[in-house]
């Protein structure tokens, strides 16, 4: 890996402080971690995202980063990152560097979601989890830094609640918005 960019983010990811961040193990429990995975795909640099599964429970439908709750086997939450990656679509460990971690953003239902920064050293072997996820793709990372794809909206709650949320302008027909958004943010900002 001889990218400038992905050499940036590892340097500045190793100094950043997380100090909404308790890592704990006491304190995961109820708690999610999602890998923010960089590839290459086709000699470009990439984010990868999923577009979960229209029959989950929750957040069906949606775009995300592969991830998902903390389990009581998971030493800490940087595993569970890269176990619920690998359930997801099938990418191990082993085939992941770990940069660093992006502050924790909590849900609206209070849930800390631990975002983790890696790059995917080869995309051979993706295999999707069809009870998870729907589709696998890529956005180019020079599109998700261009500032004109970024922008903030209205979203109604079901309890009619109006909340101001981050999101990108539509590519390849998905929607990257909310705390999908706000972590891709995030990183784009460090």
């Amino acid at each position: 890996m001889n990218d400038a960019i992905l050499e940036e983010f590892e340097r500045k990811l190793r100094k950043h402080p997380c100090p909404n961040c308790n890592n704990s193990t006491s304190y995961l429990e109820h708690n999610a971690a999602v890998l923010v995975p960089f590839a290459y795909h086709h000699s470009e640099l990439v984010i990868l995202f999923t577009h979960r599964s229209h029959t989950l429970v929750s957040h069906r439908g949606q775009v995300s980063f592969p991830g998902g709750m903390h389990e009581p086997t998971d030493p800490d939450m940087q595993s569970t990152a890269l176990r619920e990656t690998e359930e997801e679509i099938g990418i191990s460990s082993k085939n992941i560097q770990i940069f660093g971690q992006l502050d924790c953003i909590q849900s609206h239902t209070g849930m800390l979601i631990f975002p983790f920064v890696g790059f995917i050293k080869d995309l051979n072997g993706l295999n999707k989890n069809l009870d998870e996820v729907e589709r696998i793709f890529c956005i180019p990372y020079a599109w998700l830094s261009d500032p004109h794809n970024l922008h903030q909206e209205n979203y109604r709650r079901s309890n009619g609640e109006i909340q101001r949320v981050w999101s990108f302008n539509d590519y390849d027909g998905e929607k990257i918005w909310g705390i999908t958004a706000e972590i891709t943010r995030q990183l784009i900002e460090l």
